[in-house]
């Protein structure tokens, strides 16, 4: 399955634990943050192991540990997960361009203006005319 994502995600991919689902269950546009976090973390804890990564209210909910022992805390692991869950509140879902989170039918979603107009249904001109100086 890891074959399906972008060559960028798949050391990440390859963090997750034996057991859980090799996916990621996030737009594209949040995919160079989980690589970000991804170089971060290996540098924290080389070995460190994720369960699962979805969104989740529109935010980036990352579920991993620094090592496969659950007793095993790091504060510096567990402060760049927030980091980038936070992050992920002010960056668009689809293209990763910084957004707001939106309710849209019900879904709570991280976008930017237009994507969220897209997800709403209103009409996107594709070429917006040039600004008149």
């Amino acid at each position: 399955m890891i074959e399906e994502y972008p060559s960028e995600v798949h050391g990440l991919l390859k963090q997750i634990a034996p057991g859980w689902p090799d996916q990621l269950e996030v737009g594209v546009g949040w995919y160079p943050l989980l690589v970000r976090l991804d170089a971060t973390l290996s540098v924290i804890a080389p070995n460190y192991v994720v369960q699962r990564v979805k969104s989740k209210f529109g935010a980036l909910s990352f579920y991993a540990a620094p090592s496969d022992d659950p007793s095993n805390f790091d504060e510096a692991f567990a402060d760049a997960v927030r980091a980038a869950e936070w992050e992920s509140t002010q960056t668009c879902e689809v293209c990763g361009a910084p957004a707001r989170q939106y309710v849209i039918r019900l879904w709570v979603s991280t976008l930017c203006q237009r994507h969220a107009a897209e997800a709403r249904g209103d009409v996107v001109d594709p070429d917006p005319p040039p600004s008149a100086v």
